[in-house]
């Protein structure tokens, strides 16, 4: 039993370090574990590719590499689809492989060019070059420039002007579906039924959409709130099956943009509630509307959920970190918990720790942090980090220099507050918001700090779950603090981000 014993402590300490180590951030990917994931799709097309081929005859390597475009393609048109398959199977939703659509899209594209290539290659050496002048090698080629479309847009417009992407995104790659099924016209060949597949897929996903879009337009309105610093309340007259806070929406406004829907985080389904940032486009004219009307009344409808979410009820600890707009998620998630546990003894602990640059997205949230700083089981902690802020009473200047000494008796109270900081620069002050009573630090707050005082605190038979949604730098912190926890810290620890890819 001994020997049992032993075994299963080392084994899960392999595990534990697997994990660590998967959770690491990797060059091109948010972890290790999805560069892994891509190595093996890699590997996979390099087999595919060199399986029973003459290398020698360049005809053969332009053909295959052919074959492998056109699988590729329905394999990167699956990993797009909305309504993913995986959805149901498993934990993965179409957001969590985008990352691995945008790298697959990338790979297809080099062997395009590579197939492109070859061909040729191959067509200088015969001589017949001219057979490229005919429609179904012109069709071929059409399909290889609007890839090469895709490939510029990709790593031009979708950081800056994602909307004009978009666009070019989706037109590119129905170009693509027609010239390639156009390239090899005749049915008998096997590569065709390859591209209507994956036209059918693609077709099939907009359809329901679409219908799903459709029916929740009818009888359907919302009413939208303009909030400090441009923001957007949106509050809408019927909530989409199965919507759960924490997970997203694709919202349609025609008065805003009628040809487009853009994804959103749920904070309330009861009625259906957004919160909006403004960014451009869409979000921008929304915040223009909202402004120069308070409290219009739009037609409206939406597509959804999206998304999958563990199950934090399961959990004693449960750490949200939010960047800004990312508290959408973690108040949705939060308040969700907090209702569905009104009335019964609640097991779980959950800590809240937002970061906001301005006090006055504070407001943003307003109810909702009243309700959750209400509810018993509640930690929650608001970081400030704009410099020109002034949430600070100015009743006690000596606040300042004790601002050590109160987070560490904030965190002796409950081993809960994450104030207990050591940052890098200067340390964060506590403070009330002028919004509200609930105490407010000023500065930045280490992230590696407050999760680790979190999961410290807990009983070593306790499971804490951290969830983070926000910029690329909380989210590149989180990951790398709940890595190394998986091993320092003997503690059973698990993770969940919410960082989307389009």
């Amino acid at each position: 039993m001994f020997a049992s014993s032993n075994t299963s402590t080392l084994l899960n300490c392999i595990i534990r370090i697997i994990r660590s180590w998967l959770l690491c951030k990797a060059p091109l990917f948010n972890s290790v574990g999805q560069s892994l994931v891509f190595a093996a799709y890699l590997l996979i097309n390099v087999a595919l590719t060199l399986q029973n081929l003459d290398l020698d005859v360049v005809h053969n390597w332009a053909k295959r590499l052919g074959w492998i475009t056109t699988c590729n393609i329905a394999f990167i048109t699956f990993l797009a689809l909305k309504n993913t398959p995986l959805a149901f199977l498993s934990s993965y939703s179409y957001e969590r492989l985008n990352i691995l659509h945008q790298a697959a899209g990338y790979c297809t594209i080099i062997f395009t060019i590579f197939h492109a290539i070859f061909w040729i290659w191959a067509g200088a050496e015969s001589g017949s070059l001219h057979i490229f002048l005919e429609l179904d090698n012109i069709m071929g080629i059409v399909a290889g420039c609007a890839m090469l479309v895709i490939l510029f847009t990709a790593g031009i417009l979708r950081h800056f002007i994602y909307e004009a992407f978009y666009v070019t995104h989706i037109t590119m790659f129905m170009l693509v579906l027609i010239a390639a099924a156009m390239h090899h016209p005749d049915l008998s060949s096997k590569s065709t039924y390859i591209t209507i597949f994956a036209a059918c897929i693609w077709f099939s996903d907009r359809l329901l959409r679409g219908a799903r879009t459709l029916w929740y337009s009818m009888s359907n309105r919302a009413t939208i709130h303009a909030l400090p610093l441009g923001g957007v309340r949106i509050i809408m007259r019927r909530t989409p099956w199965r919507a759960v806070p924490g997970s997203h929406v694709f919202l349609w406004i025609p008065k805003a943009r009628a040809s487009e829907t853009h994804p959103f985080t749920i904070v309330s389904t009861n009625p259906l509630e957004l919160v909006v940032s403004p960014h451009d486009g869409f979000t921008r004219d929304l915040s223009s509307l909202a402004s120069s009307i308070p409290g219009i009344s739009l037609r409206a409808s939406c597509d959804g959920p999206y998304g999958t979410l563990p199950n934090f009820a399961l959990f004693n600890h449960l750490v949200l970190l939010a960047g800004g707009s990312g508290a959408t998620f973690t108040f949705g998630v939060a308040l969700n918990l907090i209702r569905k546990m009104t009335g019964v003894r609640m097991r779980l602990v959950i800590h809240f720790i937002w970061v906001v640059r301005d006090s006055e997205m504070q407001s943003w949230f307003e109810k909702e942090l009243a309700e959750l700083s209400a509810c018993p089981a509640m930690n929650l902690s608001i970081y400030v980090t704009g410099a020109g802020n002034t949430t600070t009473n100015p009743k006690d200047t000596k606040e300042d220099s004790d601002a050590t000494i109160t987070q560490a008796q904030n965190l002796e109270n409950l081993n809960t507050d994450p104030e207990k900081l050591e940052p890098d620069t200067h340390s964060p002050s506590t403070s009330e918001s002028a919004q509200s009573t609930l105490p407010v630090i000023l500065g930045r707050p280490d992230i590696n700090a407050i999760v680790r005082s979190i999961v410290f605190g807990t009983e070593e038979q306790e499971r804490t779950i951290v969830a983070a949604c926000g910029p690329n730098g909380l989210m590149r912190d989180t990951r790398a603090v709940v890595g190394d926890l998986l091993v320092t810290s003997g503690r059973s620890v698990e993770l969940h981000c919410e960082q989307f890819g389009w």
